[in-house]
């Protein structure tokens, strides 16, 4: 019943949309139709730019010439417009025209060369490092050194507010549970993974949005964050391409090409990455029984991955206002781990009993998507329609084999496959100069489903895993300009159902059904002071839904002492967002100010206890009470001189949980206060060289029961503009020092300390080129394919 009246929520949206589409205007209307030719010899220039402009100087109609330049521009209201004619190398023309007829025609229309245009023209811009909108800012990251030969994840690391801990886990603003998308599309497998092999070379631009507005998804309790990749909109034939390798087997490779003509624009990418780091892992658990001996774990592990993707499509202009976009993509991606400890049984100062032990887990997922978007521009408005469908297969597997005690030899092998579908309708309309409204639909499914083989000593049992959710959403938002303020309003109301089933070989099941309607309002205040301050207030609902396998009740080792078990008793939690923003921009300098508070409620936290009888560290998830994040964030970026510039962020937070049932949450002496520091500077040197330092600092975090030790890394990368700077060569030094990973957590009945240090240094050469593309002056054209949250 709920895929029928998921199907027939598509019908009518799309019928809606149809019927938009067919009745734009039912004025009085003529067709305009000319010629463009050369003033010097008379030929015809293809592909120039027509568009008709108001008196507001507003598009309400143009293309491209053809062949022929020859243009056509329908449906025209009668009124008196400015006709304007654009192509490179040509001067723009301007002329008034009258439309008070079913049909005129200008004949041919004159154009002269640019005598001021050089045969060849490079143009090079420097992006400001950060953009401000009224609700997201805009990190550049394309021409960025840190960018090239590197990961996506090592980028992530440079961009304030950001964290990105040794295992890849990504945090904002201090919470881990963050929104994370690529090209605006969420993906099944878990992003931060693929982050640490996707190549950095295919990103052009990361949006994060920490108060998102009402047209955004609520999930992530401190906002969104959007890795948009590269994508090229220039006349021809261009693209880029890089290529890089690190030592201890570290490779990577990106490939995009562009191709426009005419009405089309076909665009097809490839990126490869590969990652290999050999680390050390210490491992000590303390119990509160003294009489229980300490656990010391010390060993090698080495982490892999691999990942590829492959996407093609195009963009298809039926006219000027109507752009079709369709894309598929194939991906792939690998990663394991292997680790070879010795555990030792410590009793006092003594040894009483020790085993080798070797751990192995694979993880190997492909998938397949498919993107089609329809984009039709009114007078007054935009109307977007986006369907979108991903599918894939999945198989995780993860073994313990002890030296002498087989008993605790464990293996878990998962075979898991999903299906996920959803359809967005956005119409956004501007109602004057000064107000707009957007309003709009998102539907989503997801089916899933796993089978689950845990073996224990020779024990095998099997089970079965069905998971199913469906969320409805339609959203408003009203936006307004008062002198010099912006205010933009909004609401989101959805309705979401989860449902999940476990059937074992005994036949003990087990079900869980979450069932709920929330309404998610945001409210962004902007305020311009003078030519270089913006002052601004916003404020959001999010939430953060229980994810599939956090709700998995089914024991799995990783290893002979820790187990995992979800929790299928999770409730979504809520969380309401406020922050006071400040933007200075005056010549060289860029500051960019944050105060911010968030409170949420049933936070979801990973929590583990001692299990005396097994013998293991039992890791779940659960509900704990409320919490409350208060911090202030300043970034800037200085121009030095025009050969040095810096950029600085410090991140000061303070973090309070308040767990109801007084198990889960560390000593009362541990620090609330947190905060992290970065700093990136770079210095253009003679000869086309250019040199980067980055350092960033850690302090002591705590989240729960866990509380993390101070961490610092200095990475060092040398760059070099080659092939008319067309080209790139860099060298790169990764972690010249870096403190490691140190985690304490803190149970009930145990203490535990974890050492992680990474492999390093780590040393990268690569290589980067663009070539081809030639500007077209037609009107700037929003593509589906650029994956930004517009």
């Amino acid at each position: 019943m709920k895929t029928v009246t998921f199907s027939v929520n598509l019908i009518v949206l799309l019928f809606i949309s149809t019927f938009l589409f067919a009745n734009d205007n039912l004025e009085k209307k003529g067709n305009v139709k000319g010629q463009i030719i050369d003033q010097n010899d008379g030929s015809p220039v293809g592909y120039a730019t027509v568009s008709l402009n108001n008196k507001d100087n507003i598009s309400i109609g143009g293309g491209l010439t053809d062949d022929a330049g020859q243009f056509r521009i329908k449906n025209v209201p009668y009124g008196t417009y400015t006709l304007i004619v654009q192509f490179v190398g040509y001067n723009t023309l301007q002329k008034e025209l009258k439309v008070n007829a079913p049909s005129v025609d200008v004949g041919q229309i004159k154009i002269g060369e640019n005598v001021e245009q050089l045969e060849e023209v490079e143009v090079r811009a420097e992006k400001t490092s950060i953009e401000r909108s009224i609700d997201k800012k805009v990190v550049n990251v394309s021409d960025a050194m840190i960018a090239e030969g590197n990961s996506v994840s090592e980028v992530l690391q440079t961009i304030p507010e950001i964290s990105v801990g040794s295992d890849g886990a990504i945090s904002l603003r201090g919470e881990s549970n963050v929104r994370v998308l690529i090209d605006g599309k969420p993906s099944q497998i878990d992003p931060a993974q693929i982050f640490q092999t996707l190549p950095a070379g295919s990103i052009e631009k990361i949006e994060v949005i920490t108060n998102p507005s009402a047209k955004y998804d609520p999930d992530g309790l401190s906002g969104i964050i959007n890795v948009i990749t590269k994508k090229d909109k220039m006349k021809g034939l261009n693209g880029s391409a890089n290529i890089g390798a690190g030592t201890g087997e570290k490779y990577n490779g990106y490939l995009g090409l562009n191709y426009r003509i005419k009405k089309f624009n076909f665009f097809g990418q490839g990126s490869y990455g590969e990652n290999r780091f050999e680390n050390q892992k210490d491992l000590r658990r303390i119990y509160s029984d003294s009489s229980i001996p300490s656990f010391d774990q010390k060993g090698d592990n080495i982490r892999n991955g691999r990942y590829y993707n492959t996407k093609l499509g195009a963009d298809y202009f039926l006219d000027s206002t109507n752009t079709i976009t369709f894309y598929a993509e194939l991906w792939d991606w690998k990663g394991g781990e292997e680790n070879f400890f010795t555990n030792n049984n410590i009793q006092g100062d003594q040894i009483i009993f020790s085993q080798k032990e070797y751990g192995n887990q694979n993880n190997r997922a492909s998938g397949q998507s498919f993107s089609l978007n329809h984009r039709k521009e009114f007078k007054k408005g935009v109307l977007e329609s986006d369907a979108f469908y991903n599918g894939g297969t999945s198989d995780f597997s993860t073994s313990s084999t002890l030296e002498q005690d087989s008993s605790r030899n464990s293996s878990v092998g998962t075979d898991a496959n999903w299906n996920y579908a959803s359809l967005k309708v956005d119409y956004s309309h501007k109602i004057n100069d000064k107000s707009s409204l957007e309003t709009g639909y998102k539907g989503e499914l997801l089916d899933a489903s796993a089978q689950i083989s845990n073996n224990l000593g020779g024990v095998i049992n099997n089970y079965s895993y069905d998971y199913d959710q469906y969320i409805n959403s339609v959203y408003g938002s009203y936006s307004i300009a008062l002198g010099s303020y912006s205010i933009k309003a909004g609401l989101r109301g959805e309705v979401a159902t989860i449902d999940g089933t476990v059937k074992t070989e005994s036949g003990q099941d087990t079900t869980y059904s979450i069932n709920y309607a929330s309404l998610f309002p945001t409210l962004h205040v902007q305020k311009k002071m003078g030519e270089f301050n913006t002052v601004g207030v916003s404020y959001s609902r999010r939430i953060n839904r229980p994810s599939i396998f956090n709700m998995l009740p089914i024991e799995q080792r990783s290893n002979s002492s820790t187990v995992s078990v979800g929790n299928p008793n999770l409730q979504p939690s809520y969380t309401n967002s406020i922050s006071f923003d400040h933007s200075y921009n005056k010549n060289k300098l860029g500051l960019n100010t944050s105060v911010y508070l968030r409170h949420s409620t049933d936070i979801i936290r990973n929590v583990s206890r001692y299990d005396s009888v097994e013998d293991v560290t039992v890791y779940t998830w659960a509900n704990l009470g409320s919490s409350m994040t208060g911090g202030a964030s300043i970034s800037a970026n200085y121009q030095i001189a025009k050969w040095w510039n810096i950029d600085a962020n410090l991140n000061l937070f303070y973090l309070d949980i308040q767990d109801e049932n007084e198990e889960f949450t560390v000593p009362q002496d541990a620090n609330p206060i947190n905060w992290t520091a970065k700093l990136n500077t770079r210095f253009t040197l003679p000869k086309n060289f250019t040199l980067q330092i980055m350092g960033r600092y850690a302090g002591q975090q705590y989240d729960a029961q866990n509380i993390t030790q101070p961490t610092y890394a200095l990475n060092l990368a040398v760059k070099k503009a080659i092939l008319k700077r067309k080209g790139n060569i860099s060298f790169k030094i990764d972690d010249i020092i870096n403190s490691g990973f140190t985690k304490d957590v803190y149970g009930r009945d145990f203490q535990e300390q974890t050492y992680y240090l990474q492999e390093r240094p780590v040393y990268r050469l690569s290589f980067s080129y663009a070539f081809g593309g030639q500007f077209q002056g037609r009107k700037a054209r929003k593509l589906h394919s650029s994956g930004g949250m517009n």
